[in-house]
């Protein structure tokens, strides 16, 4: 599946400006919807949250707030198909950069990763690990959550 993005990103600044909700989430849910094309949902309760400095100004007023609380990523495709980011797995643990989504799945918010696999690392001990993508985005492979404090 191919598609185009708005932006690509040179520096965390930028897509944390982009981003309403940027956490490290537990995924232990997922389910694919079809609507015109399949989804993927996958529902994760936010382990940490981070505030650094620039994030998105437009925050929803249902954005979860607080470690334990649940968010619904909404990722278009499904495991298996030819995606230029990987599908989030249930039972794994991500850093997450987030934008709403108009959408809603029982009540809560839907949200996207911002820039497709640009705001997507995976958790690796006390590191977040980005990639490899190649999708052109110009971020580092690797942050600590020193460089997500506000």
């Amino acid at each position: 599946m191919e598609g185009s993005r708005v932006e690509l990103y040179d520096s965390v600044k930028g897509i944390v400006a982009d981003s309403s909700v940027v956490a490290v989430v537990d995924v232990h849910h997922q389910e694919v919807v079809k609507d015109d094309i399949e989804y993927t949902l996958s529902t994760a309760t936010i382990i940490e949250k981070f505030s650094p400095a620039g994030l998105g100004v437009e925050v929803p007023a249902d954005t979860p707030h607080l470690a334990g609380e649940t968010v619904v990523v909404r990722q278009m495709g499904v495991e298996g198909m030819e995606l230029p980011y990987a599908i989030l797995r249930s039972g794994e643990k991500y850093l997450l950069f987030l934008s709403p989504t108009v959408l809603k799945k029982d009540g809560l918010a839907q949200y996207y990763i911002t820039g497709g696999s640009a705001g997507l690392y995976s958790v690796d001990g006390d590191r977040f690990v980005h990639g490899p993508f190649e999708e052109g985005d110009q971020l580092p492979n690797a942050l600590t959550a020193a460089d997500l404090k506000g």
